[in-house]
């Protein structure tokens, strides 16, 4: 009896110990693998499916404002080369994988840049023709070889450019005041744009070039968006909130974050989300199926983009925090911006 009751609470203590074995490794799993400083003044990143690498946009800082392309290796977050694009300081990205070209938006310059990632030479310098334009984020159809870029106003338009020829074809417009996400659904027909003014999402038709119907985004200031092809993910960067909505509008799930939710990513792999939330330092890991929130990972000062590979790894971007400095003081140096934070 003695020598039963020793043998049951040794296979307890034995279990205990496994329990808590796989609970730290599953912990360990939603954590932070690595950080490293990615350039000055990063903003955005893509992923190249041709050499593996992450690209990262770098607009330089308030007293450099020299911008660039930086090339990250994913395996350990070193710099392998940067492309200068110090007369048009990048901020959003998105590449052509098909042509190896890559768009940024110059948002100081309102421009748009077509860079040859083959050979590092600017392809083009695009614009509107407008006296005014604020471009932000690249939405490319591979397909088709046209890219669209948001502009942002009051009202907002939807550049349209031919990726054969890289020049403007045209706008589309209607759309409202202050569009920044922008995001394909179930195909190319359809644009969903955030529209941060009225805390709405605009389905723009592709093929009329109208807006066809605009409605809620479940939070406020709605500022990015992807989708799954059956849902839209939406991040409220006032509310804090990370929305799933279907794609005619239907409010699914509301999940809360953390101050400045702006980042966002779907992982289609794991089947998980990420929000990058920027007032909190923090991304959130969330299950794409059940909405439970799995970790809030410590990536960097202002999380600001996050992608995710082809074998589910996410990166996350953090910007750098901080103001103009006063007269007399001294320029804050801030050690957790600047940084491409890894999460495996």
């Amino acid at each position: 009896m003695i020598l039963r009751n020793t043998f049951s609470r040794k296979n307890s203590l034995f279990l205990l110990a496994g329990l808590l074995s796989m609970t730290t490794v599953e912990v360990a799993a939603q954590q932070a693998e690595k950080s490293a400083k990615a350039g000055t003044g990063i903003y955005e990143a893509a992923i190249n499916s041709k050499d593996g690498l992450i690209y990262v946009t770098g607009a330089g800082s308030r007293t450099n404002p020299a911008g660039a392309l930086f090339k990250i290796n994913p395996a350990d977050l070193s710099l392998v080369d940067s492309i200068s694009l110090k007369d048009n300081p990048p901020f959003g990205l998105a590449i052509n994988n098909k042509t190896q070209v890559a768009y940024t938006t110059n948002t100081r310059t309102n421009s748009v840049s077509a860079v040859d990632l083959k050979t590092g030479k600017i392809l083009a310098t695009i614009t509107n023709g407008a006296e005014n334009s604020h471009t932000r984020e690249v939405l490319v159809d591979e397909a088709a070889n046209l890219i669209y870029i948001s502009d942002v106003g009051d009202p907002s338009t939807i550049w349209v450019i031919d990726g054969k020829t890289n020049r403007y074809l045209h706008s589309i417009t209607g759309l409202g005041k202050t569009v920044t996400g922008i995001a394909f659904g179930n195909g190319r027909d359809k644009i969903y744009a955030t529209v941060m003014s009225d805390n709405a999402i605009a389905v723009v038709n592709t093929k009329t070039k109208t807006v066809e119907k605009t409605f809620s985004s479940g939070g406020e200031a709605p500022v990015n968006i992807v989708s799954d092809g059956k849902r839209l993910f939406v991040t409220n960067q006032k509310s804090g909130t990370l929305t799933v909505l279907d794609l005619n509008g239907t409010l699914l799930k509301s999940i809360s974050t953390g101050a400045g939710a702006i980042g966002i990513a779907y992982d289609p792999v794991k089947n998980r989300l990420y929000s990058a939330n920027r007032g909190t330092g923090t991304t959130t890991v969330i299950d794409a199926k059940t909405y439970e929130v799995l970790a809030d990972v410590e990536t960097g000062s202002a999380p600001n983009n996050v992608k995710v590979d082809a074998k589910g790894v996410a990166y996350v971007i953090n910007k750098t925090k901080g103001g103009r400095p006063q007269p007399g003081e001294t320029p804050q140096v801030d050690s957790n911006g600047d940084t491409v934070t890894k999460i495996k």
